[in-house]
């Protein structure tokens, strides 16, 4: 038997999906937007079978490859993330007073007239399940790195 098999993969429907439309890096945006295209086929379904999600990992690992060298996303604060995430989750302004302590210091706080504290930190970060570093500048010395997109 050559090769491993991952139990339930079928081999053949891999193959054709491959055959549909074969991966290659993405060059220019017209493969880029084919590639989404593929990938949103892939996620509008209910249910995938294991060769879909294979595909789709394949598929998704070279969108990820093309943004690394041709999408900057741009650093944002930590205020800025507390609204995005917000927005995100549809939480209201009132939710954050479990992390501020008042209402108060939740509208200081993302007005720009206060600064986010360690404490609140923490508090956003288990909220919104993302790293702590997420809320420090980039270059400081908690922010180090490349920062990545927010967790949504």
């Amino acid at each position: 038997m050559p090769g491993r098999r991952t139990l339930g993969f079928d081999e053949a429907e891999y193959r054709r999906m491959i055959d549909v439309f074969p991966p290659r890096p993405i060059r220019d945006d017209s493969q880029l937007r084919a590639t989404e295209k593929q990938i949103a086929q892939l996620l509008a379904r209910r249910e995938r079978t294991k060769a879909q999600d294979e595909y789709l990992d394949l598929l998704s690992d070279l969108v990820r490859d093309w943004e690394a060298e041709h999408v900057e996303i741009p650093a944002v604060s930590g205020v800025e993330l507390v609204k995005f995430l917000c927005e995100q989750h549809g939480i209201p302004q009132r939710a954050l007073v479990s992390v501020f302590g008042t209402p108060s210091i939740v509208s200081e706080v993302l007005s720009g007239r206060r600064a986010l504290q360690t404490k609140h930190i923490e508090g956003l970060a288990r909220l919104f399940h993302v790293s702590p570093s997420a809320f420090f500048p980039i270059g400081s010395a908690a922010g180090q790195g490349k920062r990545q997109p927010p967790a949504a």
